[in-house]
């Protein structure tokens, strides 16, 4: 283990909590409803609630409003809302660790796919899940090779692969996930540059 204690290291979380206002409102009104959490800084949590019909989305969201700061329609179906963390966000938001995926699984339990710089930043976030009273347990651990790419690079990797832009026919452009992460297209597009180079290079040198 102390081998790897310096590689970053990618796990799932299912974490049980009941005080998330927005979880609560969609799953006890809404069948068929799916929540997403996009981003988390400690103090909020940016939803993606995509729902069965367009006709559920519109009946939601006068209700979701009520519950959050902003919140966006962004289709027919789909709903964005950011509103004060939960507890267990709260947590994983104040950890320097990367969402790689998250669903609510019920009002009361949340899975989240985490990547963290090293396994001593893992043990950091089941320490604090303990000294909170959450209650959690762990899934798959993978260890990482992280080919020299930085948290932020890794952040927008994940985050244009999520949003389907290296799909065969891409859901959104470069300039408009560039606008979700509120930076120039130019600057997005060297950042992948740069992250593709590393990722491609250390592959070449390493694994033909």
């Amino acid at each position: 283990m102390l081998a790897k204690i310096n590689r970053e290291v990618e796990a799932e979380f299912t974490l049980e909590r009941s005080d998330c206002d927005v979880t609560n409102y969609i799953f006890e009104n809404f069948k068929g409803a799916g929540i997403e959490r996009l981003k988390i800084d400690g103090k909020s949590t940016t939803h993606r609630i995509t729902f069965e019909s367009a006709e559920d989305a519109e009946k939601a969201l006068e209700g979701i409003k009520k519950l959050t700061s902003s919140t966006l329609k962004t289709g027919n179906k789909t709903i964005w809302a950011k509103s004060s963390c939960c507890s267990a966000c709260s947590i994983i938001g104040s950890l320097d660790s990367i969402i790689l995926g998250s669903k609510a699984i019920n009002s009361s339990a949340i899975s989240y796919r985490l990547l963290f710089q090293n396994y001593g930043k893992l043990l950091e976030l089941k320490h604090m899940l303990e000294m909170n009273g959450i209650v959690y347990s762990i899934g798959n651990i993978n260890f990482k090779e992280n080919f020299g790419i930085t948290h932020r690079e890794a952040e927008i990797i994940v985050r244009l692969y999520d949003e389907g832009y290296f799909d065969p026919e891409r859901k959104l452009s470069l300039t408009e996930i560039a606008e979700q992460l509120d930076i120039s297209t130019a600057a997005l597009s060297e950042i992948l540059r740069k992250t593709l180079r590393k990722i491609v290079g250390e592959y070449i040198e390493n694994k033909l």
